[in-house]
């Protein structure tokens, strides 16, 4: 490479539909998932991603059951339609698989969407409080974050995948009670990292918890100016690759 850096298969300018897209794609959902794992979403084997196809809309690549996120590569990833099916790949496919296609089917601008279990955003979710910025990481769900209460069960049907979808409505993240968290967004980077900084706002809510509650917190005209400033396209992006970089030296040292 003669020293040149490499650039990051998430943000390479391919054409649509190209093998060049499907490769890229791939990759960097396979990312996604170890990230998530680094940053402690990994749940033994649950747990999953869907990121639409290059080229085609109604086509989603899926992690895929029974392999932890920390486990994925590019060539482990199934691929399922929007009814569910699957209609690519070898591994099994995960029962939830409708969280994401009906998130899918209501939200065109939605390229990704993450379910995962961690342990702050799950304890969080059983409270009934409203989430605050007590740090910077609040600030990301200024506007509020919708709660999902009709079951604390797997989203196993499309019509708990339906009300899903309405809860979360247009918000970037949603929490499943008893369950788990869900993030949504327009790239790989932005719905991964969403979901990192959920969990983060949800520990950091729970700390001042823990020394009898908050005492202030950001007021909601100030935490969505810092949305804007802190969480924007770019910085999502740029998290992102930071923590692919911490993944590929970890791989590197045979971690």
């Amino acid at each position: 490479m003669c020293g040149r850096r490499r650039r990051e298969t998430w943000r390479v300018g391919v054409s649509q539909g190209s093998a060049a897209a499907e490769t890229n794609v791939r990759e960097a959902l396979a990312y996604g998932c170890k990230i998530l794992a680094l940053e402690g979403q990994g749940d033994i084997i649950w747990g999953h991603v869907t990121l639409r196809t290059p080229e085609n809309p109604e086509k989603l690549y899926m992690k895929p059951a029974a392999m932890g996120l920390e486990e994925i590569s590019a060539s482990d990833l199934i691929t399922v339609d929007l009814d569910g099916k699957k209609v690519d790949g070898e591994r099994p496919r995960h029962s939830e698989v409708f969280i994401h296609t009906e998130i899918m089917r209501a939200r065109p601008e939605v390229d990704c969407v993450v379910h995962t279990h961690p342990p702050h955003a799950v304890a969080f979710g059983s409270t009934n409080r409203p989430l605050l910025p007590v740090g910077h990481e609040g600030s990301l769900f200024a506007g509020g974050l919708p709660v999902f209460s009709e079951t604390t069960d797997l989203i196993v049907t499309r019509e708990l995948g339906e009300a899903l979808a309405g809860t979360l409505g247009g918000s970037n993240a949603v929490l499943l009670q008893n369950h788990g968290l869900v993030a949504a967004g327009g790239s790989i980077a932005e719905a991964v990292m969403t979901a990192v900084v959920l969990e983060r706002a949800c520990r950091v809510q729970m700390l001042a918890d823990a020394m009898g509650g908050a005492r202030a917190w950001t007021d909601p005209e100030e935490a969505l100016a810092k949305k804007k400033r802190i969480y924007h396209k770019q910085a999502l992006e740029q998290a992102f690759e930071y923590y692919a970089r911490r993944v590929r030296a970890l791989e590197a040292r045979g971690l």
